[in-house]
């Protein structure tokens, strides 16, 4: 898609908005409005690989990637997202979802321009959350579902390739307090992605899918914090009849609070124990110790900060299985009452393991190290139009080589 067609697209779309949002807000069907997005970005690193692995890739060209395609290992990138959202509340019950597109122009790497769907559908039964409370006691039944079609297409430093994949993911929570004390849940999340062809990568993507299936008993130990153990089981599977580790069944053990822990510290705190067993004998199972913690911190009425620490399996769509260790942390400032301000850091450990062919021969593996830190600020300027400019850095340490990434970005937004 030419420039100047995006632009194009881009002022129609904006003066369609224009004109019909306040005719769009009330209607038989519910609440409906609209949003458009325009971001310009820089990314000095948009394959996710180093010039030394770009050069391999064009030098030595894989069957389905085209070196052709491979212009320049840094790109501006002009992005447009119009979309059009819908809500609306029947008894307890709230319906949400939006729909729409997201147009993306890369000036360099021109190839690699893409027109994808943006979708989502959202079903949530208990009125007590409509301020996003995270536990809800004061009802006997709490049930959400989640239901998402759509493309990805973005740069994966830890998936070493530029990614394009369609996706479908189903889920669904369910609780039920037994009683001011006692409460069970249950819910699942299943997530199907058929990947396109790969950018740079010598192993190619593979479609695969995951499906976890947990459950939950909670104590109640105040109206706003939650104690609980979780167990959760997950099956994985791919379309690839050849030896890899995607095809797998995993079982996690966890204990942890939910809710309010403090008056000024809310979220969640997890850790558990993890295994993963893989569907061929020539590859043992893997275990480990896992987290998933998740807090914030309320200094004052402008200033908190968060912290996460997550552990886990999870396979990759080249065929192996990854170990991440994730911890970041980032301080939120209101400045004024239309501007904000947002800094992070983050550190990532990933272990790969690959496949083994041979019972003679030891299972190989990678390791790949990321740290980062970014900064952002948001303007609203009114009720329909707010604008964000950020910048990440990240340095990657893999065992082959390492390199850095630097990512600008800028963005409006107009809310109708």
């Amino acid at each position: 898609m030419p420039f100047s067609r995006t632009s194009q697209l881009t002022s129609l779309f904006i003066l369609l908005f224009s004109s019909t949002a306040q005719g769009l807000r009330e209607t038989p069907l519910g609440t409906i409005d609209v949003s458009a997005d325009l971001t310009a970005i820089y990314d000095s690193r948009v394959f996710g690989v180093s010039d030394l692995s770009l050069q391999s890739a064009i030098e030595n060209p894989v069957p389905g990637i085209s070196a052709d395609e491979l212009e320049s290992s840094d790109d501006f990138i002009i992005k447009f997202s119009p979309a059009v959202h819908l809500s609306r509340k029947v008894n307890l019950i709230a319906l949400s979802g939006s729909a729409g597109v997201e147009i993306a122009q890369y000036l360099k790497n021109k190839d690699k321009s893409y027109v994808i769907p943006i979708t989502t559908f959202n079903i949530d039964f208990d009125d007590t959350l409509s301020k996003q409370k995270r536990v809800s006691n004061n009802a006997k039944i709490r049930f959400e579902a989640v239901f998402d079609l759509g493309q990805k297409v973005g740069a994966s430093v830890l998936d070493e390739d530029l990614v394009s994949y369609t996706y479908f993911v189903a889920g669904f929570n369910l609780r039920y307090n037994h009683s001011e004390k006692f409460g069970v849940g249950t819910g699942t999340n299943y997530n199907l992605r058929k990947y396109q062809s790969g950018s740079t990568a010598t192993r190619v993507h593979q479609d695969y899918s995951t499906l976890p299936i947990s459950t939950q008993a909670f104590y109640i130990f105040s109206e706003k914090l939650d104690f609980y153990i979780d167990y959760t089981f997950s099956r994985s599977k791919s379309k690839d009849a050849d030896i890899n580790l995607i095809d797998s069944k995993s079982h996690n053990f966890s204990i942890g609070a939910n809710g309010d822990l403090s008056q000024k510290l809310d979220g969640k705190l997890g850790v558990g124990y993890s295994v993963v067993d893989f569907d061929n004998d020539l590859n043992p199972s893997d275990k480990s110790l896992s987290s998933d913690i998740s807090l914030l911190w309320k200094h004052n009425s402008k200033t908190s900060s968060n912290y996460v620490l997550s552990r886990g399996f999870s396979p990759s769509s080249q065929g192996y299985s990854s170990l991440s260790t994730r911890f970041s942390t980032g301080l939120n400032h209101r400045f004024l009452e239309d501007l904000r301000g947002v800094i992070n850091v983050n550190y990532t450990i990933m272990d790969y393991t690959y496949p083994r062919q041979d019972p003679q021969k030891a299972r190989e593996s990678s390791s790949t190290s990321l740290i980062g830190f970014g900064a952002s600020i948001n303007k609203t300027f009114n009720e329909v139009f707010s604008s964000t400019f950020s910048y990440d850095f990240s340095y990657t340490d893999r065992d082959q080589d390492d390199f850095a990434r630097h990512l600008f970005s800028g963005s409006i937004r107009g809310a109708f």
